[in-house]
This record gives structure tokens, sequence and C-alpha cells, in this order.
């Protein structure tokens, strides 16, 4: 047993673990549009997970430094029907980001700095679409057009992807 741990080299084990090999990480999808299907979820999840983060964040440190959690113009439906709306919401941002990073190939800088354009021109939208007073309907209407929006890019990223190669 001490012989096996003695042979661990955790450098070479670091080393070969950090390497990025861009040709067999865009090869392990079979189809390109299995690509587009698979960023997207991930940056879905993602996403979904930041904003969960960040809600339950708020809750503690707002709870840490004694605010007052009264609900003034709204009640505690509209907050958790916001949260929702918001989370679906974030599928027109996920499609904008794969879109950009497809057009931004190994360029990360470019890929960001397009995402970072094009969603400054939709940002206005979200308290418009998701405000803290938000209703069953905001939820399903934020579902949605999210659906539809990344649909259509998506669809947009796959024909950019047909025409190109991504290594």
């Amino acid at each position: 047993m001490e012989k096996s741990f003695e042979k661990f080299d955790l450098k070479k084990r670091l080393s070969s673990m950090l390497k990025v090999d861009f040709r067999r990480m865009f090869t392990m999808h079979a189809s390109k549009i299995e690509y587009v299907i698979s960023k997207t979820l991930t940056f879905f999840v993602s996403g979904t997970i930041m904003i969960l983060a960040y809600f339950i964040g708020s809750l503690i440190g707002g709870a840490i430094a004694g605010l007052n959690f009264q609900l003034v113009g709204f009640t505690l439906t509209n907050v958790i029907m916001c949260l929702p709306a918001k989370i679906f919401l974030l599928l027109v941002f996920t499609a904008i980001y794969l879109v950009m990073s497809v057009i931004g190939k190994h360029k990360t800088w470019l890929s960001m700095v397009l995402s970072l354009a094009v969603s400054m021109l939709l940002f206005m939208m979200i308290p418009s679409i998701s405000p803290l007073t938000s209703t069953i309907i905001n939820v399903a209407l934020s579902l949605a057009g999210g659906v539809i929006f990344c649909t259509g890019v998506g669809a947009i990223s796959n024909a950019i992807l047909k025409k190109t190669s991504l290594v």
C-alpha cells in the first residue's frame, strides 16, 4: 500500500489534468447540434445556480446585516414568481453567449466582449419582464420568450457551425 502511494506524483497528475486539447474537447460531441445543445444546457444550469446562489446569499447577507424584510407593494408570492421568471429569462442570455462564443472561437476576449456588448442592449428588459411584482403570467412569458429566442439563436449558431470549423 505504501509503494502505490509513493508512486503517485502529484505534479505529474495535475499537469496532465490541466492540459487542454481543443480538438478532443470539441470532437467529443457526435454532431455540431449536440455541441450547441450541450453548451446551451451547461450555460443555463450554470446561470441558474448563479441566480439561486445570489438570491440565497442576499437573504443571508440581509439577515446578518439586520435588514428588515418587509414586503411593501408586493407579496411573498410575487417574489417567489420573480425567481423562476429571471431563471427562464436566462435562456435569452444563454443563447447570446453561445452564438458569440461560436463567432469568437478561440479568442476568449472577443467572445466576452461580444457577449457583454449584445447583452447590454437587452439588459434593460430584465426589470420590466421579471419585476418583483411578478405573477404566473411573467413566468409563462419568460419561459415562452426564452425558449423561442434560445431556439432561434441556437439555430443561428448551428448554421454558423455548419459553415465553419470549431478547431
